[in-house]
């Protein structure tokens, strides 16, 4: 028995449909044993970082075609470069391009020369989704740093995501903002 699984992403108010290059995952089962039942974990993790990378990639891509004009005057903002952004998730690493703007003519005089805008960069200052962060924290108010982070890589499909000293490090920066709050 062969599975293929496959993805399209649909944008939303068209009829446009976009066929993510090949397939996310192929699993092949030989015989109809029943001692193969399911998705392993490495079937299952592999699938949801697949997932997760197309997903995001699209996300981003779209978000950043609303990035290219300048709030104020509304003018274009030209292309410096790009450049590659790796964002944390909870799925795993997945890496973007993220252009390199430069900054808008109205916002240059004398003393300032013209600079250089980095839109996702400044919108995803800790480069991660919520739900790791979330995750590290939860379990290591729980377990010790080592035993969190080992528990984390072994259920999700982190590979070499996270280290104790990060879970560590995102435990005592909560701290310093729930000090900061009270």
């Amino acid at each position: 028995m062969r599975l293929i699984i496959e993805a399209r992403l649909a944008d939303e108010g068209s009829d446009t449909v976009h066929d993510v290059d090949g397939a996310l995952a192929v699993i092949e089962r030989r015989d109809c044993s029943l001692a193969d039942l399911g998705l392993t974990l490495a079937e299952g993790r592999s699938l949801l970082a697949k997932v997760q990378a197309e997903l995001v990639s699209k996300q981003v891509e779209e978000w950043l075609s609303g990035q290219t004009h300048f709030r104020c005057c509304g003018a274009a903002l030209s292309h410096k470069d790009s450049r590659s952004t790796v964002l944390r998730t909870v799925y795993g690493k997945v890496t973007v391009k993220s252009p390199r703007l430069w900054s808008c003519a109205c916002q240059r005089n004398a003393r300032t020369p013209r600079c250089v805008v980095h839109p996702l960069s400044k919108a995803l200052t800790n480069r991660a989704t919520p739900e790791p962060e979330y995750l590290q924290a939860k379990w290591a108010s729980h377990l010790p740093y080592r035993q969190a982070t080992a528990m984390l890589k072994e259920v999700l499909p982190l590979d070499k995501g996270i280290s104790f000293n990060g879970t560590r490090d995102r435990i005592r920066t909560i701290g310093k903002q729930l000090d900061a709050d009270i």
